[in-house]
């Protein structure tokens, strides 16, 4: 499961993690259109000075990456060597 894996950008990160993750079945496409959500609010929010998400989806963006890294927990703690 774990891999060595680089890239200088984010949506470099964000498409390797659907490729080796993602597609292979490892994670859901949940965990993809999450991770997707929330780059492109962090986009939106460093280019565009003046955006500020609403509260409700600031909410449920911070609940799905908390739903997110305990997953990511979750795997790592279950993984066999």
């Amino acid at each position: 499961m774990i891999t060595e894996m680089e890239t200088s950008k984010h949506s470099g990160a964000i498409s390797l993690f659907d490729k080796d993750y993602v597609k292979t079945g490892i994670f859901t496409k949940e965990f993809s259109r999450w991770l997707h959500e929330a780059f492109d609010l962090r986009q939106r929010s460093d280019y565009a000075p003046k955006y500020s998400p609403p509260a409700e989806k600031a909410k449920t963006t911070l609940q799905n990456a908390m739903a997110f890294v305990k997953e990511v927990k979750d795997k790592l703690e279950n993984l066999e060597y």
